[in-house]
């Protein structure tokens, strides 16, 4: 329909004074550029769509804050749990303008200890990161935003949230038992240490079980003919660290 009322305009562009057919060009390309939009607009949606996830649908609104699907977007980030649905303009603003580079690896080095994996900890609040939190502020019944408030960051970094909250079902299975085994920094830092050492990359020493460990983990012990978990036991724990 568009394209159709575009050529019939290019068309009787043609045959207009210059002065009649400039003014029609701009109209033209009024129309065009408002269609472009609205692809774009309806694409974005379609993609948050797609990914159904609090952060895809907040990434929509930051792009079409008046989108024609903004009100869709806003009350899906409302089921979410992303609460009011109201985007920020740039979240990683929200959070980090008040935190030194340190204080954010040492917010996301704790939620890593907590069992929220941030894919890292490099002071960066990637999606990892707004994961982690979310999931985090799910567990405290906070608003799951993905971004911090001050209250929340100083929570954190003071290590008052060391454990979750009671209110919270304890975790079971391979990662329950993990989390059983109390390991602290160094600990963790002897088992990458180990996996490297046996050629299995964990993507650093740092004491931080992200993706890359998890990874090494569960190929060591499909290579030593055991349930790969990405998770260690006791034993386990033992065995790579040459106990």
């Amino acid at each position: 329909m568009v394209r159709t009322m575009l050529s019939a305009a290019f068309a009787a562009a043609v045959t207009l004074a210059p002065a009649q057919a400039q003014d029609l060009g701009d109209i033209v390309g009024g129309v065009a550029r408002q269609y472009l939009q609205q692809e774009q607009d309806r694409a974005a949606f379609a993609q948050a769509q797609s990914a159904d996830t609090l952060s895809a649908y907040q990434s929509y609104l930051r792009q079409f804050p008046n989108g024609a699907y903004a009100e869709q977007a806003r009350d899906r980030i409302q089921r979410l749990g992303g609460g009011t649905g109201v985007a920020p303009t740039n979240p990683s603003q929200t959070d980090t303008a008040g935190l030194s580079r340190q204080q954010r690896v040492q917010i996301q080095r704790q939620l890593n200890g907590l069992g929220y994996s941030t894919n890292g900890a490099d002071g960066n609040f990637g999606p990892g990161t707004r994961r982690a939190i979310a999931l985090w502020q799910r567990d405290r019944n906070y608003a799951q935003t993905g971004t911090l408030n001050a209250a929340q960051a100083n929570e954190i970094l003071q290590g008052t949230a060391t454990t979750r909250p009671s209110t919270t079902a304890p975790a079971v299975g391979p990662a329950g038992n993990e989390a059983d085994l109390g390991l602290n920094r160094q600990q963790r830092q002897a088992v990458q240490a180990g996996l490297t050492q046996r050629g299995f990359d964990t993507r650093g020493v740092d004491g931080v079980f992200g993706r890359g460990t998890r990874n090494a983990i569960a190929a060591w012990q499909r290579a030593n003919d055991m349930e790969a978990t990405g998770y260690l036991t006791a034993a386990q724990y033992d065995r790579l660290v040459g106990r």
